[in-house]
């Protein structure tokens, strides 16, 4: 993964953030961004998960909230940890 092969992922998230009207979080699983993208697995790759995470966050915006867990995508305490995310959004608590 390169720099350059990521300018459409960043252009993505620029557009989505600009596109909100209410708060937005944004979860990075530091753990592997899939279930066959964790070490160990045929897909892992901690250098090209290096460089997403770190173009990420050079390019949130001030009014995105990064979060960053070591969990990986698939782990239940990520899921929890953006359910309660959007439960205090909903609750007017976030």
């Amino acid at each position: 993964m390169t720099y350059r092969s990521l300018a459409p992922c960043k252009q993505y998230a620029r557009q989505r953030e600009s596109k909100s009207t209410g708060p937005v979080a944004l979860f990075i699983p530091l753990g592997g961004i899939s279930m066959i993208a964790t070490p160990g697995g045929p897909f892992y790759d901690a250098e090209a998960d290096e460089a997403l995470f770190a173009a990420v966050r050079a390019n949130c915006g001030p009014g995105v909230e990064l979060i960053e867990l070591e969990s990986d995508i698939n782990d239940p305490a990520f899921a929890e940890a953006m359910v309660a995310k959007l439960h205090g959004y909903v609750g007017g608590s976030a």
